[in-house]
Parts: structure tokens; sequence; C-alpha cells
């Protein structure tokens, strides 16, 4: 049974406890805060007057860049080509300028003009500085030596030509063409002349094999040798089974004239060469005719009238070249505006196999006194996107299929021009 409580005395009882705990633990509670508010308070001023104290202590006041001024001596101002004789046309260039050097590490916030005098190099600061920012090694940033000499190199760069490779003999599957035989041969050549009048739309190679590789080149300069070194640039592993002859190469990129005038080029080639220049047609040669797809054979044996009225010069150090295809042979003149861009394509091709080289040379016709060969033949300059100066020599001790017996030496003035170039970006029709 429960005993019996009177609840009011209980509930008082209860309620007075309660209160009197709560009114403790308050205020124990209370003054444990205030204790904490104050630690805290006191330990943040004493960390920020720590952490004010380091800084000045560890950290100096960064010094105001001073500039002392230099004037240079007076002296050729750096150009596109290395020191050479001018014709009396030409003023050497003698650039003033002012440098400026800072004493302090400090960055530098601002640049100042520097002021060419262009004239003879007929450039303008910014085509020139955009000349400039193609890739390349060698000689760094700009125009080193790019993608080399021959078929060119598999390490891309900017300022260089890109080239594609089709061989003509597969499919695009890797199978057989129906100009895998030697039957074929005049097939191709009407291919190419399709392409050449067409206007250099590559679609007309679409049912072929295009190799994957890409290959790019500063300039279009390979003694004779035989054709497998084409087919093995371009697959330098075997593994897409590409094959000597029949098969074409072609290299585009866009030009930066470095001086306003007519200019020319002069190539040879085995079997054929072409170029287009802004839009135009201005040089093809070899042993056929690419404008009328007439098959010339050894052109300069059966067929003579080939060459005539056509300004030809056939280097002693070419006699193999010369006994072909008559030697080098100069194109249609063109005329451009110094820093201007202008689309080139360059096309190679062997079309029935074996011995096989090209080079590409360009004639500033505005220059009086032009150089000549040992041989007393005019020297033209080496087309060229960098300062690569290949040499015979140089070039078959890295080509893998030669063919010394028949050796070429093409000779041209080291004291070339250079055309700088970037990237040629182009519409359906021509990709």
């Amino acid at each position: 049974m429960v005993p019996f409580y009177n609840m009011e005395q209980v509930t008082m009882a209860v309620r007075f406890r309660t209160r009197k705990n709560i009114t403790a633990l308050l205020n124990v509670q209370n003054k444990r805060r205030r204790m904490m508010a104050c630690s805290f308070s006191g330990g943040f001023v004493l960390a920020l007057g720590l952490l004010f104290w380091m800084v000045n202590i560890f950290l100096e006041k960064e010094p105001e860049a001073t500039f002392l001024v230099y004037r240079a001596e007076e002296d050729a101002a750096p150009s596109k080509r290395p020191s050479r004789e001018l014709s009396s046309k030409v003023r050497p260039v003698q650039p003033k300028m002012d440098i400026i050097v800072a004493d302090s590490t400090s960055d530098v916030s601002f640049m100042t003009d520097v002021e060419i005098d262009t004239e003879g190099l007929e450039m303008s600061g910014d085509s020139l500085a955009e000349g400039l920012s193609g890739g390349g090694d060698g000689l760094g940033d700009g125009f080193g030596e790019g993608g080399g000499s021959g078929l060119g190199s598999s390490v891309k760069t900017e300022n260089a030509f890109e080239g594609r490779f089709w061989d003509f003999k597969k499919t695009p599957g890797g199978g057989q063409s129906k100009l895998k035989d030697v039957q074929g041969n005049r097939e191709v050549l009407n291919l190419m002349s399709r392409f050449y009048n067409g206007g250099w739309n590559t679609t007309v190679f679409s049912p072929y094999c295009e190799a994957k590789t890409r290959l790019f080149s500063s300039c279009f300069y390979l003694p004779n040798c035989m054709d497998q070194e084409a087919s093995n640039a371009y697959d330098p592993n075997g593994k897409m089974g590409l094959k000597p002859s029949r098969w074409v190469a072609l290299y585009r990129a866009q030009v930066q004239a470095p001086k306003s005038g007519r200019f020319r080029f002069v190539g040879v080639g085995d079997s054929v060469m072409a170029v287009r220049f802004n839009g135009r047609n201005v040089l093809a040669v070899g042993y056929h005719d690419l404008k009328t797809a007439e098959w010339n054979g050894l052109h300069i044996i059966s067929n003579p009238q080939a060459l005539q009225g056509k300004d030809v010069v056939d280097y002693q150090s070419c006699d193999y070249w010369n006994e072909q295809v008559g030697g080098f042979v100069a194109g249609e003149p063109f005329e451009v505006k110094a820093g201007e861009w202008y689309e080139m394509q360059v096309l190679i091709s062997e079309i029935g196999g074996g011995n096989f080289g090209f080079c590409l040379l360009i004639d500033d016709m505005d220059e009086e006194g032009g150089k000549a060969s040992e041989d007393g033949k005019p020297l033209y300059q080496l087309f060229r996107t960098s300062f690569i100066a290949p040499t015979a020599k140089e070039v078959y001790e890295t080509i893998k299929y030669k063919d010394m017996e028949l050796a070429t030496d093409p000779p041209y003035d080291e004291d070339s021009m250079i055309w700088p170039a970037k990237p040629l970006k182009i519409g359906s029709r021509g990709k």
C-alpha cells in the first residue's frame, strides 16, 4: 500500500531544492564563460601583437626600382638575313636605341618602345614580332631550325610547313588500290594534274591512303637519293606499310614576305615538284608536265623541247639532275609586300620509283649584282622559314636510302632571307 503524503508539501520541497541548485549552476557557468572570454581576448591581442612584431622584424619594405639608362653604340640591327654585301639600293640598318636596365629585382610594369630603322628590311614592327612568334629549335623560339631540311621532322613547330603524305597504291583502309601496279603511273600523273589545275583541293586524294604522320619542314632541300626515303620518313615504324613510288607529299603554310618586291622560285624535282603561292601556280618542274599531264619520261632525252623558253641553270655539282631534267628551272614572277602574309603550298611526288630528290630556291629579281656559284652560274637564295642552312654532306649523313654514286650538291646563297611561317588554316575545300 502506498503511504499517504501531503502533496502540497512534497511539491514545495522539490521546487525549493531545484530552484536553488539551478541558480548555483548558472552562476558557476556564467563565471566560467567570463573567464574564457577574457582569456581568449587576451590571447588574441597577444597573438596579433606578436604577428605585427614578426612582420616588422623579418620583412623589409620593397625598394623602389631605379633605372640606369645607357646609350648603345651604333651597330647593325638584327635582321632576317645574316650580314652580307648589300646592293646600292639597300641602306644598312643602323638603329639607335636606349637600353633600360633595372638595378632592382622588382618587377617592371611597363615596357619602352624601341624604334628600329627598317629601311632595307622593309618590315613593320608588328609583322616582325608576329614573324618571330613561331616555334623551333636551334636558336630557340622564332627563327630556330624548326622542322629541318629534307622531308622534315616529326617534331611539331609553328614556324614551318606542315607536310602530309598520300600513298596512291593503298586505300584508306589499307587495302590495295587500282594504282597498285606500275600500270597506274600515268593515272597518278593525271590525278596530280587535276589537283594542280583544280585549286589544290586535297579531296581528289581521299580515295587513297593518307599517312598518320605529319612532318614539319623549314626548307625544301633533299639531294638525290632513293624514294624509299619518303615512305620511310612518313612511316618510320613500318606499321602503315607505305611503299616507294606513286605517292605525293603536300606541304603548306602561310609565309611572311621579308621585303617588298618581285620574286620567282627556282627549283628542281624528281619526279615532280610544284609551288602554289597566293592562289597562283608559280612553279612546276620535273620529269612530267603537271599543267598538261604530259608524260615526258626522261624529257631532256625524249622531249628536248620541254625546256624551250625557260630560264634554266645547270650547276656542275648537280650533274645527275642536269642529265635527267635539265637542271634548276625558274618559275613565274610574283610580287609581295613586306610584312604581308601569303598562302603557300609545295607539292613533291615520285611516280615511277627509283631515284628521288628536290631543291627549292628563290630569286630576288630586284636585287642587283647577285652572287655566282663556283662554276659561274647565278647563285640563288635558299627558300627557308628559319636560320637553317643545310649542306648535302649533312643531309646524306642523316638519310637512310642513299645513292652516293649519283649524289648531288645543290648550291645556294648562304646569305638567304628568311620568310617566317605560320600554320595555314583553310576551309573544307582544301582540307
